[in-house]
Order: structure tokens, then sequence, then C-alpha cells
């Protein structure tokens, strides 16, 4: 049986963008998933991009100039192009978005100038709170550090200590009553 000729740089290079699935990767190189996870494994691929691409996108929301940075092979360059593609895609995506509730917000604003009807001022105001939130979460402003996330955990841990303490006190009750 004669050895396929396997572009294994490519192979690594769609594994570890991680944009295909393994079973496209597979079907397109005429191999098996198997024979790509063993080698996957063997090589010490990684199949992570999100961290790479999330980085690539906030550096360029952020209005920084800076990319990810690549590996030294070949391989993992070529997943480094994958990448950068799909973040491209997203950075676009994203800046539609931005320009689309700044157009909503410019016109909520002429609108608001015209309005006399409180009730339809109060629809105005509801619409350029959500455009401005909208804004605000493609860039990012209000993605959460681990500050407000501890912050979070302590509040939960608290109300989770109220409400066993409120039925604590109810089932004392109750045993009391009868």
């Amino acid at each position: 049986m004669a050895a396929k000729n396997v572009d294994w740089i490519a192979i690594e290079g769609a594994y570890r963008a991680g944009v295909d699935s393994l079973r496209t990767i597979a079907g397109a190189h005429g191999l098996s998933e198997a024979a790509i996870r063993k080698a996957a494994k063997k090589n010490g691929w990684s199949r992570d991009p999100t961290g790479t691409k999330r980085a690539i996108v906030n550096a360029h929301m952020a209005g920084s100039s800076q990319g990810a940075q690549g590996g030294t092979q070949e391989g993992a360059q070529c997943a480094q192009e994958q990448i950068a593609a799909a973040a491209n895609e997203d950075i676009r995506d994203m800046e539609r978005g931005l320009r689309v509730h700044r157009a909503c917000l410019e016109r909520l604003e002429t609108a608001v100038k015209r309005a006399a009807d409180p009730k339809v001022i109060k629809t105005i105001t509801e619409a350029a709170a959500l455009a401005i939130t909208g804004i605000r979460k493609i860039r990012g402003l209000d993605t959460p550090t681990t500050a407000d996330t501890g912050d979070i955990d302590a509040a939960i841990e608290a109300e989770l200590a109220k409400l066993g303490a409120s039925r604590e006190a109810g089932a004392a009750a109750e045993a009391e009553g009868t």
C-alpha cells in the first residue's frame, strides 16, 4: 500500500486555529479524526484559539494596533493566520454593530427634540439607554473584573446565608405552632 502524502503543517494549523471541526479537517485531508487526534496528542498541539482571538479583537476595539504574537512553527503560524482571519470577521461585525447603535442614538436625539408626549419621551429614553448599553458591551467597557466577580460571589453567599437563616426560622416557628 502506498503512503499518502499528507500536509501535516496545514492540518496542524487548522487544528490549532479551531475554526473548523475535527471531522471537517479530517475530511479535507483524507484522514480519520483519530489519526489527527493521535498526532495532536503526540506533538502537543493545543486547540484553544479563543484567548488569542479575543486578545486580537479586544486590542482592536481598544484602539491598539498590536496583534497577537505568532509561534515559530509553521503549523502555529498557519493557525495564527486562521485565528486572525476569524478575529477580523468579528471586528468587522462589532464595528458594524457600533455604527448601527450610533445611528440609532443620532436618530433618537433628533426625535426627542420634537417629542412632547411624556410616553414618547420615556420610550426614546429607554431606547437610548439600550443603544448606549449595546455600545458599551461591544467596546468591552462593562466586562466584569476579578474584583467585581469576588463582590458578586460575596453577595450571593450573603443572600444564601439569609435565605438559610429565614428557612430555619420558619421551620422553628412551624414546630412551635404544631
